[in-house]
């Protein structure tokens, strides 16, 4: 679904997002294991701008509200996991990028999925379930609302550089059954393509980009909801990073906007493509006019391209009316 297009995102941006993420990961976790644990850890000041929790060590670089990036603080930090420490299972409220300086990361993701840029350039997407080693040189990217953990199963130090560009406000880390409160919200629809503009690329024609336009129905509390994705991709052999938003317009005419990052993957014989994406909320109309939320979205698409998508996405959201 997600896959059937839009879902532009080049090379250089997912590498770039990869390396973020993997830090903010990292800085994230360091920050819940820090302050969401008061009641169990002890926390000391080492240094100036630093402090250390549970073998884990977070010193802060800088931090600003860029003017290009209104309602959103962008932090630069590095984190220490000290062998044996980990990282309480969280959440980001923005986007990540990290790299890691020393050491070998167990990055672990719960739900959703994250890019990792290998030193020597090479990318990979890594889905819920999914556990990777990130070493020495290596980056990652992390999408809002992606619900991961990192760890240190090593003899030595890991050190990661983070940078983090999160909603003003924010935490820079909300683990994983707190903070998460809301009204939830379950919308699920098969997705028909309306409109679309894809293209093949490469010498043998296994590059497919461009976007898609799917809408249809889906029923919450007894009535129609609306539901339009505009999405894009990059695909290499129907497999690849997908990016959009959702839009859903319920029968009060209130309707609620969210955007998705994920990936799309093909099965070995082509039959069949899996989406899985983390969702992050935008606000909306009427009653969902102050709506903020996450979320995950999950499908598939049991033919083509451009063929119904079958997705369900589910929603944690506050602020509703």
């Amino acid at each position: 679904m997600v896959d059937d297009e839009r879902m532009q995102i080049s090379g250089l941006t997912t590498r770039g997002l990869a390396a973020l993420l993997f830090l903010g990961v990292v800085v994230t976790g360091a920050s819940a294991s820090a302050s969401a644990q008061t009641s169990t850890t002890s926390t000391n000041t080492t240094t100036s701008g630093s402090s250390r929790s549970n073998g884990i060590t977070r010193a802060d670089l800088g931090s600003t509200l860029p003017a290009n990036a209104p309602g959103q603080e962008l932090y630069l930090q590095e984190v220490t996991i000290a062998p044996g420490a980990k990282l309480p299972e969280h959440y980001h409220q923005g986007t990540q990028v990290a790299r890691v300086v020393a050491g070998v990361l167990t990055y672990d993701i719960a739900s959703g999925s994250a890019t990792v840029t290998r030193k020597n350039g090479s990318t990979q997407t890594v889905a819920a379930p999914g556990i990777v080693k990130l070493r020495t040189g290596d980056g990652l990217v992390e999408t809002e609302g992606l619900e991961h953990h990192g760890s240190n199963a090593g003899k030595t130090p890991v050190v990661i550089e983070i940078a983090s560009l999160l909603q003003a406000g924010a935490p820079l880390s909300t683990p994983v059954g707190q903070g998460a409160s809301g009204t939830p919200l379950h919308v699920t629809a098969d997705l028909d393509s309306q409109s679309r503009n894809l293209h093949a690329a490469g010498a043998d024609g296994s590059v497919t980009y461009g976007w898609n336009q799917l809408v249809g129905t889906a029923t919450v509390d007894g009535q129609p909801v609306g539901v339009e994705l505009l999405g894009n991709v990059s695909y290499v052999k129907g497999s690849g990073p997908i990016f959009g938003f959702v839009t859903c317009t319920f029968v009060d005419g209130s309707t609620l906007g969210v955007r998705f990052q994920g990936s799309g993957v093909a099965s070995s014989n082509g039959d069949e493509t899996t989406f899985a994406a983390t969702l992050g909320v935008l606000g909306g109309t009427g009653r969902y006019a102050s709506a903020t939320g996450t979320g995950i979205f999950t499908g598939s698409r049991k033919a083509a391209l451009g063929t119904t998508v079958a997705s369900t996405f589910d929603l944690t959201i506050t602020g509703a009316s």
